[in-house]
């Protein structure tokens, strides 16, 4: 054998003990409710696991509160539908042959009072949610709200600095798709 042949059957044969193993896994996060370890539509987990990582300051208890109350107030995807509705109408209203200014009004009109009614229930859940936790779980709440909004702000940065780089590049951008929410 030629000295490079011995070298390179001398590394095959090390090669496992070099080998390094996986790291372990992270732990699960907690996990409460009927859609514990289900992932949503956008690759969170659904139930309490998520809201453990909404809200990660908070006692067991808090989460559970603002679970509840993000979950209160009427069926989301029927809302959303509702006043998905009004503004399919207020768009006929545009794009017919005689325009009608009432019509439009109209439809604008219905829209709004929808998505208030929706606002409006929904403010009041927290509300109410809010009035029922501990002056702790209050200020980790305030905490990790700030601190989602901060990381919010970063991923949007982010998104932005990517579509000034691929224009500069003369790249496409992406073309933008409605992406259906489950309530």
């Amino acid at each position: 054998m030629t000295p490079k042949t011995l070298l390179l059957a001398a590394l095959i044969a090390a090669a496992p003990a070099f080998a390094q193993s996986a790291p372990p896994a992270p732990p699960a996060p907690p996990q409460m409710g009927h859609h514990a370890g289900q992932k949503g539509p956008h690759g969170m987990e659904r139930g309490m696991g998520m809201n453990a990582r909404m809200f990660p300051s908070m006692s067991e208890a808090g989460r559970k509160t603002m679970h509840e109350a993000m979950m209160a107030g009427g069926n989301r995807r029927d809302d959303r539908q509702k006043v998905e509705a009004a503004r399919e109408k207020m768009l006929a209203a545009l794009e017919a042959e005689r325009f009608d200014a009432g019509a439009v009004k109209r439809a604008m009109d219905e829209e709004r009072t929808l998505a208030d009614a929706t606002r409006q229930q929904r403010q009041a859940a927290m509300l109410a949610a809010f009035q029922k936790l501990s002056p702790e779980d209050r200020k980790a709440f305030v905490t990790d709200s700030r601190a989602m909004k901060t990381r919010m702000q970063g991923r949007m940065e982010g998104w932005r600095e990517r579509m000034r780089q691929r224009r500069g590049r003369g790249e496409p951008l992406p073309t933008p798709t409605a992406q259906p929410m489950e309530g």
